[in-house]
């Protein structure tokens, strides 16, 4: 399966942003990682690979505080059964989503500062990362 993230990344052009996505994509697959491989998506195959500035109407929802609280309930019904298995998965999903975690429950990350934040000024750089799972 794909996750198509769009990176923040803050630089002092596109292209170092690209890099400095590509090495964040480098960072988080690998034998041991939850992805198998990844990459920045060519900017001819996306409508993201610019300045922030220019796309951010685009972003989808800020929502991972709806998400984390729907994942908690699925979690607390799934306890209700004895299941515990898909219980904790989905208690650990919805701290994923609290704690701002880089996962692939909520699309937008922003790389410099290992969270949801998109309040960001000149400088900043929306990268659409194509990784495999």
């Amino acid at each position: 399966m794909h996750f198509h993230p769009i990176l923040l990344v803050k630089a002092d052009s596109l292209e170092d942003a690209k890099i400095n996505a590509q090495d964040f994509c480098d960072c988080e697959c690998g034998e041991h990682l939850y992805f198998d491989y990844g990459s920045i998506v060519p900017d001819e195959e996306t409508e993201w690979n610019k300045p922030l500035s220019e796309v951010k109407d685009k972003l989808p929802p800020e929502d991972y505080l709806e998400k984390a609280s729907h994942l908690l309930e699925v979690a607390h019904k799934k306890l209700e059964q004895n299941n515990y298995d898909a219980a904790g998965y989905h208690f650990r999903k919805a701290g994923e989503l609290y704690s701002q975690c880089f996962c692939i429950e909520y699309p937008v990350y922003n790389i410099e500062n290992y969270n949801y934040s998109r309040e960001c000024g000149e400088g900043w750089y929306a990268i659409e990362a194509d990784l495999h799972f």
